[in-house]
C-alpha cells in the first residue's frame, strides 16, 4: 500500500464526480467526518453506507437482527441495455411517503461532509396552532429561510422535516455561517411567516440549541444521530389525507455557502484485492448480512470524529 498525491475532487455526490478514481484507494476528508474506501469497481448499485459504531447501537437493541445488504445499500439501479444506470424515476415512483433508509443516508452522509470546526446554530421551528399541508409547512419555511439571509448574508442550512406528537410538522435547521442568533429574533420572523396567532408561538416559535460552537463537528453527529428514526409513513396519515404524500423530508438551503470539508489530496492507494479484503473484514466485523462472495465496490464511513484517528485505530494501513 502506498500514499500518493492526487488532484482535488470536489463534491462526491455530484454524478460527474461518482467514479474520480480507478484504482482502489481510501481517501478521507480531514477537516470533516468522512472517508471512503473503494476497490476501484464500478458500482451496480448505490455506494455502501454504514457508520462505524453501527455494531454497538445493534448490540444495544436485543431483539434487533444484524442490518441486511438491502437495509444499507438501498435499491440496486437497474442497468438500460447499453449498460448506462435507468432514468429518474417519475410518477407514482417518485411521490415521497415517509423517510426511509436511503434518504437517512444521504442526510447523515451530507453532514459528515462538512468542515468539523465550521460554526454552526441547531434550531427548531415548531407550530402550535395551525395544522399546515406538506405545500404549506414548505412555503413557511422557504419564506422564514430567505427572510434571514436578507439579515445574515453567507449563512447556509441542512434542514430536516420530523413529526410533533399532535401530527404536524416541526423542522430541524442546523444553521452555518452564524454562530450566534438570538433567540426571540428567530421566533418572531417564524412567527410572522406562519401567521400563527397566539403569544407563546411568538416568544417561543423557535428553540437555539445552546451548542453555539460546532466543536469537532459534535453539531452533525449529533444531528445524524437525533434524526435517525425512519417512517414508512406520515404518522396517522391515511389515503387522501394531504399527509399522505409528504414531499421531501431534509433539504439544504444556501447551498453554496455550505461547508464542505475537501477530500484530502493524499489518499491511500491499495491493491484491489487489499481493498475488497478490508471491506469484507469491516462488514463481518458489523454483522452485516451480505450474499455469498459479494463485496461492495464501495464503503463510505461516517465516522464520530477525525477520520485519521478512525483509520489509524481500525485499518491496517
Amino acid at each position: 500500500m502506498s500514499t500518493q498525491h492526487a488532484t482535488k475532487v470536489g463534491d462526491p455526490t455530484h454524478p460527474k464526480a461518482r467514479r474520480a478514481f480507478d484504482d482502489a484507494h481510501i481517501r478521507m476528508r480531514g477537516d470533516g467526518r468522512q472517508l471512503v474506501i473503494d476497490t476501484g469497481q464500478e458500482p451496480e448499485a448505490d455506494g455502501l453506507d454504514v457508520h462505524p459504531d453501527r455494531e454497538a447501537e445493534v448490540e444495544d437493541e436485543a431483539d434487533t437482527e444484524a442490518p441486511t445488504v438491502e437495509s444499507i445499500i438501498g435499491v440496486v439501479r437497474p442497468i438500460g441495455g447499453d449498460g448506462a444506470p435507468s432514468s429518474t424515476p417519475s410518477g407514482q415512483e417518485q411521490i415521497m411517503h415517509g423517510f426511509s433508509d436511503c434518504p437517512r443516508r444521504r442526510l447523515r452522509k451530507r453532514l459528515h461532509a462538512m468542515k468539523r470546526d465550521a460554526d454552526g446554530l441547531f434550531l427548531t421551528l415548531t407550530y402550535h396552532e395551525t395544522d399546515p399541508t406538506p405545500e404549506e409547512c414548505k412555503a413557511d419555511l422557504d419564506r422564514f429561510w430567505k427572510r434571514l439571509e436578507r439579515k445574515f448574508s453567507g449563512i447556509s442550512t441542512i434542514w430536516k422535516m420530523e413529526p410533533q406528537d399532535r401530527g404536524v410538522p416541526h423542522f430541524h435547521l442546523l444553521l452555518y455561517g452564524q454562530s450566534f442568533i438570538p433567540a426571540p429574533l428567530l421566533s418572531s420572523i417564524w412567527h410572522e411567516v406562519t401567521e400563527e396567532t397566539s403569544d407563546k408561538h411568538r416568544k417561543s416559535g423557535v428553540d437555539v440549541e445552546s451548542r453555539s460552537v460546532n466543536e469537532d463537528g459534535k453539531l452533525q453527529g449529533y444531528m445524524a444521530g437525533y434524526m435517525a428514526e425512519t417512517y414508512d409513513k406520515w404518522p396517522g396519515a391515511e389515503p387522501g389525507d394531504p399527509w399522505a404524500e409528504t414531499g421531501r423530508w431534509w433539504g439544504c438551503k444556501g447551498r453554496e455557502n455550505l461547508p464542505w470539508a475537501k477530500w484530502d489530496d493524499s489518499r491511500i492507494y491499495l491493491e484491489q484485492h487489499e481493498a475488497q479484503a478490508i471491506i469484507r473484514q469491516l462488514l463481518t466485523e458489523w454483522e452485516v448480512d451480505l450474499p455469498d462472495r459479494v463485496v461492495p465496490p464501495s464503503l463510505c464511513i461516517c465516522t464520530r470524529g477525525d477520520p485519521q484517528d478512525w483509520i489509524d485505530e481500525h485499518l491496517p494501513v
